[in-house]
């Protein structure tokens, strides 16, 4: 089954998770900096931990997306028939034959001095139903960046509407580029890492600073020193 195209960014389920895990995450880094029945140190690990899983999940939407443009490409391109062309299983004589029919045919197209030439040698082709300049032209075509002709062809040979416009914009967004990428950078861009992640690692020594102290002086307890002739069983 031939992959569907992929639907708008307001629609396509990627790009819905992505913004659903930004909303998720803030929602509950809010809730645990609000939580004033744990320390510091929870709080930044808390928020830490599920910042990491907010990544997580915007970069495996984004995969999803990446995977589902390439194979929609990958499969219009099979679509117009370039190179050779020459079947598996075909004997040694036969392909020798269809490579020299190819080779002349790609030469004839290289040769054609402008594009409306070689738009000739492609309605010629069709007309007669020569699959070897088909497949030449066709190659000299998109060698050359040559639209206007590409189009022309898809648009009378292929059921595929707009083939041209959606090759070009899964080949921008797969590159980083044109207006698609806006969106990308719009919807897959995560939430800023939290201050508690950077906070964390001297929240964590100071924790344990307070742990060794207390080990070592017993007047020592939750990070402050009881006052001189008190006991930790008196203010308990």
């Amino acid at each position: 089954m031939a992959p569907q195209p992929l639907p708008h960014p307001n629609d396509d389920p990627a790009f819905a998770k992505a913004r659903q895990s930004v909303q998720a995450y803030t929602a509950a880094a809010a809730s645990i900096r609000g939580d004033f029945n744990i320390t510091d140190v929870a709080k930044a690990e808390g928020i830490t931990t599920i910042h990491g899983e907010h990544v997580k999940q915007v970069q495996a939407a984004f995969d999803d997306l990446t995977r589902r443009r390439r194979t929609r490409l990958e499969y219009l391109e099979t679509l117009v028939p370039v190179g050779p062309g020459i079947p598996e299983g075909t004997s040694p004589a036969d392909k020798a034959v269809l490579m020299t029919a190819f080779r002349n045919a790609y030469a004839a197209a290289q040769d054609a001095r402008t594009p409306a030439d070689r738009q000739t040698l492609l309605a010629q082709a069709e007309r007669f139903d020569d699959d070897a300049m088909r497949r030449a032209v066709l190659t000299v075509v998109i060698e050359n960046s040559e639209t206007d002709t590409l189009r022309t062809w898809t648009d009378q040979h292929l059921t595929t509407g707009g083939y041209l416009a959606e090759v070009i914009e899964l080949r921008e967004a797969l590159a980083g580029r044109g207006q698609i990428h806006l969106w990308n950078a719009q919807t897959f861009r995560p939430a800023p890492r939290p201050q508690e992640a950077a906070e964390l690692p001297g929240l964590i020594a100071a924790r344990a600073a307070a742990q060794r102290a207390a080990i070592r002086n017993p007047n020592v307890k939750a990070g402050r020193i009881l006052p001189r002739g008190i006991t930790e069983t008196r203010i308990a």
